[in-house]
């Protein structure tokens, strides 16, 4: 309360006894402006999000289900077998 009845005998002197009302409509009137540009604004966000939400909604439904792992059976991997020089020749027989 004390800083509002400062800002108005501040501005009583400043702006006099006469000019006083019309600033005060002048910042009233600016005020009003304010709030619909910033209720304005508000309700453009809200609608934004709301279509932002709508679209993700009707995007398929895609759920992937993890397939069971296989089960892993450690093997040795495959060596190339080479032939010794015995197994080349051929049996006399």
């Amino acid at each position: 309360m004390p800083d509002i009845l400062f800002i108005l005998v501040l501005a009583l002197i400043i702006f006099g006894p006469k000019k006083l009302p019309e600033v005060m409509r002048q910042v009233a009137k600016f005020m009003a402006q304010f709030r619909v540009m910033r209720d304005d604004l508000k309700r453009q966000i809200e609608g934004e999000m709301l279509k932002i939400e709508l679209e993700e909604r009707q995007k398929p439904q895609v759920t992937v289900t993890p397939s069971p792992a296989p089960l892993a059976i450690s093997a040795p991997p495959p060596t190339e077998k080479t032939a010794s020089p015995s197994e080349n020749i051929p049996s006399a027989g």
